[in-house]
């Protein structure tokens, strides 16, 4: 039963927009599913980093969590706003810009947004020790549920890509150009959202 609340908590903290999302969906609409897919596979990189501290031990990073946030929020606010103003001035090749290939900076992008979002760090620092039995290995127990909710995510944010990429490329051609305006003013959106909270 506690594995059946924590995979509905799992769903309902995924499902809620947030930087991740609006970073999946934006670059969705601007390059296509495979842009989505690589913030994923970033996103969930940052969610395995974080499950990694946790398991080896939460209490000696504790300290040093929030200045760590506050460091990292602004990098990814300032560096959100960048890609953003970057998105807004570029101009579109209708020719080659279907399709995007396999591209490292979404990954990053996806990386530097999960390790800004306070939602996840209330999720794994507060809501998953609730789930937590002292009767078995803490860390074993947290490194289970933790992957379980990088599983949830990764099924969820990925019918964000797909649907949203694919609505893309319904589009004609020379809406591109209106959809990179929105991707891109969606990312200095998130960026400015982060830098202030």
């Amino acid at each position: 039963m506690e594995l059946f609340y924590f995979i509905i908590a799992s769903f309902l903290v995924v499902i809620v927009p947030g930087p991740t999302v609006s970073l999946i969906i934006a670059n969705s609409l601007k390059s296509g599913v495979k842009a989505g897919l690589l913030n994923i596979l970033g996103t969930q990189i940052g969610v395995l980093i974080l499950i990694f501290l946790l398991a080896v031990g939460f209490e000696f990073i504790s300290p040093f969590i929030d200045r760590i946030i506050i460091i990292v929020r602004i990098i990814g606010a300032i560096y959100l706003i960048i890609l953003g103003i970057i998105a807004l001035k570029a101009k579109v090749d209708f020719k080659n810009n279907q399709y995007v290939k396999y591209d490292e900076r979404f990954i990053f992008q996806g990386l530097i947004v999960i390790l800004t979002n306070p939602k996840i760090f209330l999720f794994l620092g507060s809501f998953l020790p609730q789930f937590i039995s002292l009767k078995y290995s803490v860390s074993s127990q947290i490194i289970y549920f933790g992957l379980l909710f990088v599983l949830v995510a990764t099924i969820f944010d990925s019918c964000y890509a797909i649907i949203f990429g694919k609505f893309r490329n319904l589009i004609a051609n020379k809406y591109l150009k209106i959809l990179n305006s929105i991707g891109g003013s969606i990312l200095i959106l998130v960026g400015i959202w982060l830098f202030f909270n």
